[in-house]
């Protein structure tokens, strides 16, 4: 019980409000492969879960193109 309070925890201090973005790696094959891992996954908020690690690397680096352009949009209006 305590891996999974924790592990919300963390979860919920790397995504506080809808316009958050983030990536939670959790590298314990066990998550899949045990009952116990499996009732983990389910304890968590929703979200996609992928993988395939070129997935996480797409999804980071168009997170930080999205917020180059928005950096620049805000400097040009100043």
């Amino acid at each position: 019980p305590q891996a999974v309070i924790s592990l919300k925890q963390g979860a919920g201090r790397l995504i506080r409000d809808e316009t958050d973005r983030g990536v939670l790696v959790i590298c314990d094959p066990r998550l899949f492969s045990k009952p116990y891992g499996r009732r983990i996954l389910a304890s968590l908020p929703p979200m996609k879960l992928v993988r395939e690690l070129d997935k996480v690397l797409s999804f980071v680096a168009a997170d930080r193109k999205s917020l180059r352009a928005a950096a620049a949009a805000d400097s040009g209006r100043s």
